[in-house]
């Protein structure tokens, strides 16, 4: 079980090194790959905040066998604020609000201007500070009130998780959609769009239910999810399903919308990434997004399996970074790079490895009692049934 915790933080740290010899190497292009595999990482961490609290509110039992896997998602949000401090130091380097091109159009100026009333730094930063207390606070909330259940399976208890749920699942979508906004859309001179937010948070729910997917997995493997079986695999990989099909269904009203309009603030948009190799990431992306999840999660007996839901689960992480590589990189004007990698493993196998942590080490069901005894809500969940 160890091994769950010690691979991932070997293969980070090795990242971690790499990404600070991409950074000596090209400081700016680094950054700009860091916040790609932040936003990466943001997006997934809290859209399995998102999904646990719309589950307590709804009062669904189901996914009460694979609560540590979902509850160690959520809980590596104390992270977060740690691998923000590179993007903090260096605003300048990357945002256009802050250090502008001298040959940008009259159009993007103005935009410009108009945007650093916003997005000055002393705005920026404070906003950004407010963000990352905000999703910390409630990932430790979320994760002492699982810890309370446990302890003590009382109906009182099972209310604080669903009050804690009620007022946090506001917040914390409205918090990713700004944050969204101020640290991936205003990376591109001049261009907004109303649903931007949707479309991260989208994306982030299709990793997060990657990772649970995975998680879960590996758990059973190693004898820590006592009860699960076929159909609790086949709810996630239902959920699966529907975040393909909402990110699909959101990417292509935003490409529409902006066609339809065709502004050139807007156009632009989708111009620097049908340019160079970008063009194939287009395709990639649609492809391995969209046709080949949506094809093979049609299968209810794929779904059913542990095994492939877990590599169903490794590649739409993969696809996922690359969405993420695709939104931020090319707004500065690069071309791809393979050296992105190294941020996006760095960031991804250190939250991972804390994760797992949470999952083996600091499991919150006690190691003399099967987890299948401690909560009451699980008599439900054992006897659940996939349709």
């Amino acid at each position: 079980m160890k091994r769950g915790v010690t691979v991932p933080l070997g293969i980070g740290l090795a990242a971690a090194g790499l990404t600070v010899a991409y950074a000596a190497y090209d400081t700016r292009r680094a950054l700009v790959a860091w916040i790609a595999a932040y936003a990466f990482v943001v997006a997934t961490v809290l859209a399995a905040t998102i999904l646990v609290m719309t589950l307590h509110v709804t009062g669904a039992h189901w996914w009460r066998v694979l609560r540590r896997v979902f509850v160690a998602v959520l809980g590596t949000a104390p992270l977060l604020p740690v691998f923000f401090l590179p993007i903090a130091a260096s605003l300048e380097l990357v945002y256009p609000w802050e250090s502008p091109p001298s040959d940008l159009p009259r159009h993007i100026e103005r935009a410009l201007a108009h945007q650093r009333v916003w997005n000055h730094p002393q705005v920026f930063l404070p906003r950004a500070l407010l963000y990352l207390a905000t999703w910390t606070v409630f990932a430790v909330l979320l994760r002492r009130a699982d810890a309370a259940y446990l302890k003590e399976p009382s109906p009182a208890n099972a209310r604080r998780e669903r009050v804690i749920s009620a007022v946090g699942l506001p917040i914390v979508s409205f918090t990713l959609t700004f944050a969204a906004f101020d640290w991936v859309m205003s990376l591109q001179p001049g261009w907004v769009s109303n649903i931007f937010g949707l479309y991260v948070f989208t994306s982030g729910l299709v990793s997060a239910l990657a990772v649970i997917a995975l998680g879960s997995w590996l758990a059973m493997r190693n004898g820590l999810t006592a009860g699960v079986g076929p159909d609790h695999f086949h709810a996630v990989g239902r959920l699966t399903l529907m975040a393909v099909i909402l990110w699909t269904y959101i990417a292509f009203f935003q490409l529409l919308l902006v066609w339809v309009a065709n502004l050139p603030a807007e156009v632009s948009f989708y111009a620097m990434r049908s340019r160079g190799a970008w063009t194939g990431m287009d395709v990639v992306l649609f492809l391995g997004r969209f046709v080949f999840p949506f094809l093979i999660l049609l299968s209810r007996s794929l779904k059913r399996s542990p095994s492939f839901l877990a590599a169903a689960g490794i590649w739409l992480v993969v696809t996922t970074a690359l969405d993420f590589e695709w939104l931020v990189v090319p707004a500065g004007g690069h071309a791809l790079s393979f050296a992105d990698a190294a941020p996006f493993v760095c960031i991804f196998a250190l939250t991972w490895a804390y994760g797992a942590h949470l999952v083996y080490v600091r499991g919150r069901a006690p190691a003399a009692r099967p987890e299948v005894t401690v909560d009451p809500a699980l008599e439900d969940a054992l006897r659940y049934r996939s349709p």
